[in-house]
């Protein structure tokens, strides 16, 4: 993507419009510039490669999440996208600042595998204190399921043995989000 940008003036944006067709396409026109230099139609790649540096623009390092809420609306933006399950992990310092933000696992569309041990490695990578565990529902279920449950309860178990807290786990589903801790499940 390098030196593409992507231009949306205001009446372009106005005019776009989703196409309903079997393989969605995000707008009709949504324009990026080549090597050239000129404005062609963007990809659905480049819209979406632009949308993950706006989100990284919008929360860079040192993002406080102060609550629930907070997490929800980032990993909103993170996962609300994707057709399998992706479960990611923000890793926080004792602020509850954002140290980093990975992308851990890729599932199916109702499953993903998730191993502790690595959850734990990369949060001690980064020098972790705290993490926000989140990951979604392709099928637009805002309720955890059983199995959402217990990895979280297993997630915090592992990592306060290294002594780093579990501070929520955040289901995605479309543009709505479960918080695990206000529900009072997974230990949290």
């Amino acid at each position: 993507m390098s030196q593409q940008h992507l231009n949306t003036p205001a009446r372009e944006s106005e005019e776009s419009s989703c196409e309903n067709t079997s393989r969605a396409r995000f707008f009709s026109r949504l324009y990026a510039r080549d090597p050239q230099g000129n404005y062609v139609m963007a990809t659905d790649s480049q819209v979406l490669a632009e949308a993950a540096l706006a989100i990284d623009y919008r929360y860079p390092s040192g993002t406080k999440f102060t609550s629930s809420a907070a997490s929800a609306a980032y990993f909103r933006h993170k996962l609300a996208g994707y057709e399998r399950e992706v479960f990611m992990v923000a890793f926080l310092n004792n602020q509850h600042q954002l140290l980093a933000c990975e992308e851990m696992f890729r599932g199916t569309l109702a499953s993903t595998e998730v191993s502790p041990r690595e959850v734990a490695r990369q949060a001690l990578l980064h020098n972790a204190a705290a993490v926000i565990l989140s990951h979604n529902h392709p099928s637009f279920t805002p309720e955890p399921s059983r199995a959402d449950i217990d990895i979280t309860l297993r997630l915090t178990q592992a990592l306060a043995l290294v002594d780093i807290r579990v501070i929520d786990h955040i289901i995605v589903a479309g543009h709505t989000t479960t918080s695990l801790a206000e529900r009072g499940l997974g230990g949290l």
